[in-house]
Parts: structure tokens; C-alpha cells; sequence
């Protein structure tokens, strides 16, 4: 158990390594490209990245879980690993063929989508490029170093080029040929990785891939709804606010991201960690430390939010800070809702039930949206409290089944698995 928890110290220390980088690149890019392009176009940025986010949830299907736990439990055995590599490469690129009919078809309908029609297409090839980039594989053996470097050298490349390319808003379509870019070099890294481990890739048969993705259908889902916490409501946004509040609104989701970015490391650690230890005094334990960051975050955002935002994207995005602390409580429920879905429900066979608890919160979401369209109330403020709400029932509805099944799990004293 003490070599296991020192394992998950180490992948956490990479993954936020990692996530440091994620977090320290937007925080130098967001504020250059807001004060660079007009919150127009700003707004066609974040509008198409909301868009292909659901391309990148039918990629990867929840392989990112569904793999990784396969892997777990035979990760010495180098020729099952292959097999279960080939085979989710395979599956992922007929999935990408769904996303491609999709994706095409709603450049022929969306207005904004239409209008940027190279801009999209290359955002949709950098999210086709990360089919190679083996994550789910790196995770499950439990080496979250050849995770995070493929990530940290692409992203530096690209991200020092947008400083030289970028310069206003007719270079907004350097910003997704960087992003593919990045894409292919962190694919690149990855592949030299699996091949340095002594992995071949091998492949099943059509019937085992229909399978594996029935199989990991219920990952899937849990994600897609996720989506409705940001993704949606920006798409939605689209119908009904100005680019300029577009843009402000997707500047909080991007600060929402880059808190969860920070929780991503612990959950993507402790997931295999709780696969084989059901340990909930360790649960505990990582529950109250989070809870000082989470106070300090919180007193910030309320006395210093309009410093904060205009630090961030600049003077012509602080007229509107209130909606920021408006999104606090899905700030502090986001992580305990993320520990109690996969890396604690998940992993006791509950897969069902983590998935139906997102599912629940999105519905209530979507109602909540709706209220606002029917009553002409589709504001900033609305979304905020909104998102909010969800984000907090969502924690509590994974909490409330935890504690109905916390008995299958041990005190930290023994070894399972």
C-alpha cells in the first residue's frame, strides 16, 4: 500500500507538472489574444472551441477511463497491452469518421461555423491528430511522466509561436494550425514512448472493437453531459448573446478549466491508485487539504475578481465581474464531484451511477437554460448561477451514493487488488 501511495505521489507530481504548464500557457496566451483581437473575434475562438470539444468527447469516448482500467490489470503482460492499444487506436479512428459527418454538418448550418470555414477545419484535424497520442496507455501502466512530456514540448513550441504569429484578427487562423501542430509533435513523442517500452501494437477483430465501444458507451455519456457545464451553454450562447459576451463568458469557462486543470492531476492519479485500493481514509485526507486552496480561491474571487478578470483579458472585461463570483460554487464543487465520480464511484463498479448522477445534473441544467430562453432572462448573471447550481448537485448526488456503499471500501489498512 505505502509503495502504491508513493507511485500515486509521483504520477501526481507529473500530471501537475503538466497541468502547471497547461495553466501558466493560457494565462500567458488568454491575455495577449484578448488584448490582441477585438472580442469579436475572440468570441469566433471560444465559440468554435466549445463546438470541438464535443468532437474531442466522440474521439475519445471515454477511453481515457474505459482503457485505462483495462490496462491496469494487465499491464506486465506486454502483449495484452498492445492488444488493448491497437485496438482503442483502431476504435478511436472509426469513431473520428461519426465526429467528421457531424462536424460538417453543422459548418453548413451554424452561422459562425460557415462563415470560418478553414479556421474550423483545421480545429477538427488537431483534434483528429490526438487519436496518437497514447494518454490512456501511459496512465493505466501507471507512468504519468510519458503523459505529461509529449504535452509540455508541444505546448511550448506552440505557444511561443503564437506570440510571433499572432498579431490581429486577420492571424486568428495560426491559432488552431498551431494547435495542430502541437498536436502532431505531442503524437509523435508519444508513439516514440510506446515503441521504447516494447509494446507492438496488435489488433482484435471488428466484433471486439463494436464491443469495446458498447463497452465504454457508459464513460462516454458521463462526459458528454459533463459538457453541459461549459461546453453547451457557450454553444447555446451563440443564439442568443452578442460575440463580445461570448467572449466574456468564455474567458470564466477558461478559468473554470484552468481550476479543474489543477483537480485533473489528483483525480487522474487516484483512479488507478483506487482500482486497486479502496481507500477512503485517503479520499479523506486529500479532501480537507484541497479545502485550504479551495477557501483562498474563494476570498480572492470575492474581494479582487475585477483585478483578476482585468489582469486576465484587460480593462474591456471587467464590466461584468459579478458573474465570475456567481460561478464560485461550481468552482469548489467541480472537484468533489470529479473525486467522487470516476476515481471513487467508478471504481467499486458504479459506473452506472456515476454516469446517471451526470446525467441528472445536466437535465436539471438544460431546464435551467431553457427557463431562461422562455422568459427572456438569457443573461450572463442566469448562466453563472445556473452552471452553479448544477455543478453543485452533481457533487451532491456522487456524494449521497458514496455514502450508501462507503462500506465497500477498506480504512487504508489493508491491501486490495
Amino acid at each position: 500500500m505505502e509503495k502504491s501511495k508513493n507511485l500515486f505521489l509521483k504520477n501526481t507530481f507529473f500530471l501537475y507538472l503538466m497541468n502547471i504548464i497547461k495553466l501558466i500557457f493560457p494565462f500567458l496566451t488568454v491575455p495577449y489574444l484578448t488584448r490582441t483581437l477585438s472580442t469579436e473575434s475572440y468570441g469566433i475562438v471560444t465559440y468554435v472551441k466549445a463546438l470541438i470539444v464535443y468532437v474531442q468527447l466522440i474521439v475519445d469516448f471515454g477511453f481515457l477511463l474505459s482503457s485505462t482500467k483495462d490496462i491496469v490489470f494487465v499491464r506486465e503482460d506486454r502483449v495484452k497491452v498492445g492488444r488493448i492499444t491497437g485496438d482503442t487506436l483502431v476504435e478511436k479512428g472509426i469513431l473520428s469518421l461519426g465526429a467528421m459527418l457531424l462536424y460538417f454538418m453543422g459548418m453548413l448550418i451554424i452561422p459562425v461555423m460557415r462563415k470560418e470555414i478553414l479556421f474550423c477545419t483545421l480545429y477538427f484535424f488537431s483534434v483528429i491528430a490526438t487519436i496518437f497520442i497514447f494518454d490512456f496507455l501511459f496512465r493505466g501502466m501507471e507512468k504519468m511522466h510519458l503523459v505529461a512530456i509529449p504535452y509540455v514540448v508541444s505546448k511550448t513550441i506552440s505557444t511561443i509561436l503564437v506570440f510571433f504569429l499572432v498579431r490581429g484578427d486577420a492571424d486568428i487562423i495560426f491559432i488552431p494550425t498551431l494547435e495542430l501542430i502541437g498536436n502532431v509533435i505531442a503524437a509523435i513523442i508519444s508513439y516514440g514512448f510506446v515503441r521504447k517500452l516494447g509494446i507492438v501494437l496488435s489488433f482484435s477483430s471488428p466484433q471486439k472493437w463494436v464491443n469495446d465501444i458498447k463497452e465504454s458507451f457508459v464513460f462516454f455519456i458521463s462526459n458528454f453531459a459533463t459538457t453541459v457545464f461549459g461546453a453547451l451553454t457557450t454553444v447555446i450562447s451563440g443564439f442568443f448573446l452578442s460575440m463580445s459576451d461570448i467572449a466574456y463568458w468564455g474567458l470564466c469557462m477558461q478559468l473554470l478549466s484552468a481550476a479543474k486543470a489543477l483537480y485533473n492531476p489528483i483525480t487522474n492519479s487516484l483512479y488507478p491508485h483506487m482500482l486497486l485500493h479502496k481507500d477512503k481514509r485517503f479520499i479523506n485526507k486529500i479532501n480537507s487539504i484541497m479545502a485550504i486552496p479551495m477557501i483562498i480561491g474563494s476570498i480572492m474571487v470575492i474581494f479582487f475578481g475585477d483585478s483578476i478578470m482585468g489582469i486576465i483579458g484587460g480593462v474591456k472585461y471587467t464590466t461584468n465581474t459579478m458573474v465570475l463570483k456567481l460561478l464560485l460554487p461550481a468552482f469548489i464543487c467541480s472537484f468533489y464531484s470529479m473525486i467522487y465520480g470516476w476515481p471513487v464511484l467508478g471504481t467499486i463498479g458504479m459506473e452506472k451511477e456515476t454516469s446517471f448522477t451526470t446525467i441528472v445534473a445536466s437535465i436539471f441544467q438544460i431546464i435551467g437554460l431553457g427557463i431562461l430562453i422562455i422568459t427572456n432572462n438569457f443573461v450572463l448573471s442566469g448562466l453563472a448561477i445556473c452552471s452553479s447550481f448544477s455543478e453543485s448537485l452533481l457533487f451532491i448526488l456522487r456524494y449521497a451514493v458514496y455514502r450508501k456503499n462507503r462500506k465497500k471500501f477498506t480504512d487504508g489498512k489493508e491491501e486490495r487488488g
